[in-house]
C-alpha cells in the first residue's frame, strides 16, 4: 500500500491477489460475468468491510462500472484487463478505481487487482486513512478478490462437472 497525491487530495493504493481454480483461458468470461451482476445491483456489489471486531463485517453496496481493455502490462499474447470503478454512495467512505487482471499459475489462474481512492474528509480522513482505514480498505479489496475466484473457481467446476466423461471413447 502506498500513499500520493492527484488533485483532489491524497490517495492510497493497494494491490492483492487471489488464485482461482480456474483455467487462464475462460476466467476473464467468468470475472465479467461476475462483474455484470454487480453493474445490475445483484449481491456482488456489495463490498464487505471487516471490523476490528472478531468476524465482524460492514456491509455496503456500491454502484459498479468497468470496462475490458488490453492488457498493457503483460508482454507475450495479447489478452485483457478489466478497469472498474466504484461509488460508495457516501461522503464518509472514498470511491475506488481499479484493475483487475488475470495471470496463468500452471493450471489455475492468479486474480489481480490493483487500485487506489483518494482520502475523503481532509485531515481528519487521512489520520483515519493512516491508523485503520488503508487496512480496511485493502482487506475489503482482498475479500472482493477472493470472492471473484471463487466464482471463477465455482464456474469451472460446474462446467467440468457438466462435461464430464463427454469426450471419454466407450
Amino acid at each position: 500500500m502506498t500513499h500520493s497525491q492527484d488533485d483532489h487530495g491524497p490517495r492510497t493504493e493497494i494491490s492483492v491477489s487471489a488464485l482461482a481454480e480456474c483455467s487462464f483461458s475462460i476466467a476473464e468470461e467468468y470475472a465479467t460475468e461476475y462483474l455484470r451482476r454487480a453493474q445490475a445491483g445483484g449481491p456482488e456489489a456489495t463490498i464487505r468491510v471487516p471490523w476490528p471486531l472478531p468476524f465482524a463485517f460492514l456491509r455496503r453496496r456500491v454502484t459498479l462500472s468497468f470496462r475490458i481493455h488490453a492488457d498493457v502490462l503483460e508482454r507475450g499474447r495479447r489478452h485483457n484487463e478489466v478497469r472498474f470503478h466504484w461509488e460508495s454512495g457516501s461522503r464518509l467512505l472514498p470511491n475506488f478505481r481499479g484493475t483487475m487482471r488475470f495471470r496463468i499459475e500452471s493450471l489455475r489462474t492468479r486474480v489481480q487487482v490493483d487500485g487506489g481512492y483518494t482520502i475523503p474528509l481532509g485531515a481528519v480522513g487521512y489520520c483515519f486513512d493512516q491508523t485503520i482505514g488503508k487496512r480496511l480498505a485493502h482487506a475489503s479489496l482482498q475479500e472482493l478478490a477472493d470472492r471473484v475466484a471463487a466464482y471463477l473457481g465455482d464456474c469451472e467446476s460446474k462446467w467440468r462437472a457438466k462435461h464430464a466423461g463427454l469426450g471419454d471413447a466407450s
